[in-house]
């Protein structure tokens, strides 16, 4: 993704929509425009009427705006709950396909794929649903091809049940849009237990059928030595390749070098410790590897444009 690339997302919700699916789909992207050097991106929230909505646990949102389906630019995500048939009537199924034809992609989670079924726009794609609805679902729509799938891509519409497939389909988005270390950075935020990550694919390894064993290896190498950080040639050594090999790989894989991609990676690791913590510069540049807190000042200021101490919560 280039860097003046900016995407937008808006946050449709419905009334009884999960709280659990709309953090599972909203919070990796947190984490992306936090930590993430190359990705530009914002959201808002949106309700029919403009007014506070209800969650499934009856706690309320006040979103950002009514929605317009005029204004509904880069990636629609509906959120939609237990009582979507309900909400269903003409204006609403109006609005959804203006809506869907103005954006560039629109994802609908959980229940939400109803609402693109009876607007039409489902018709000849593949899309899933909560599976307690999958079986009603391929009943009303014949016109849809109808999968079982944790999550389904077909066109411009991502569809999926409930929240974890919610999050493993935002993490694939953020792939494709952000880039894998975008992606890594993010699921190993969210998916991340030391005991399991490796038999579980969580962490680096969720990567694993998107990019080669060794780099994946190398990543997980990098993220367990940010304090004392080794060599490109020692990384290298360390998952059995040459330093050429794997600075290939980066470059195919992530589009930087290794020696790049282990600096940005310490680098973000010590924006964060400026964020969340009361450390000083000097601590923090020792437990990113830097030599002294100037050090990381220059090559802080070079990458992100400003110092490290405009981070300071």
């Amino acid at each position: 993704m280039s860097s003046e690339s900016h995407e937008k997302f808006e946050f449709l919700l419905l009334d009884g929509f999960s709280n659990m699916v709309l953090a599972s789909a909203l919070e990796p992207l947190r984490d992306v425009k936090m930590r993430a050097m190359f990705a530009s991106l914002d959201w808002e929230v949106t309700t029919l009427d403009g007014l506070t909505v209800t969650s499934s646990s009856k706690l309320k949102l006040s979103p950002d705006r009514r929605f317009d389906p005029d204004q509904t630019k880069g990636t629609l995500v509906i959120v939609a709950g237990y009582s979507v048939r309900e909400q269903v009537n003409r204006e609403l199924v109006s609005l959804i396909r203006v809506a869907s034809r103005n954006a560039r992609r629109v994802l609908a989670l959980d229940t939400a794929s109803w609402l693109l079924a009876e607007a039409g726009i489902l018709d000849g794609h593949s899309a899933t649903i909560h599976w307690q609805e999958l079986d009603a679902f391929e009943e009303a729509f014949p016109n849809v091809d109808v999968s079982n799938a944790r999550f389904v891509r077909s066109g411009p519409f991502m569809t999926c049940g409930g929240a974890s497939t919610a999050l493993e389909m935002v993490l694939e988005l953020i792939q494709d849009t952000f880039g894998p270390a975008a992606a890594f950075d993010a699921s190993s935020m969210f998916l991340f237990d030391p005991a399991r990550q490796k038999d579980q694919q969580r962490g680096a390894a969720w990567l694993r059928d998107r990019g080669s064993p060794k780099l994946l290896n190398a990543l997980n190498i990098i993220a367990e030595n940010v304090e004392h950080p080794l060599t490109t040639f020692e990384l290298a050594e360390r998952v059995s390749l040459s330093e050429r090999t794997l600075n290939r790989a980066f470059a195919q894989e992530l589009g930087m070098t290794t020696g790049k991609y282990y600096k940005l990676y310490r680098l973000q690791h010590a924006r964060y410790l400026a964020q969340e913590t009361r450390l000083s510069t000097e601590q923090i540049a020792l437990r990113c590897g830097f030599s002294c807190a100037s050090a990381l000042g220059r090559s802080f200021t070079k990458e992100f444009g400003r110092p490290i101490s405009t981070f300071r919560s």
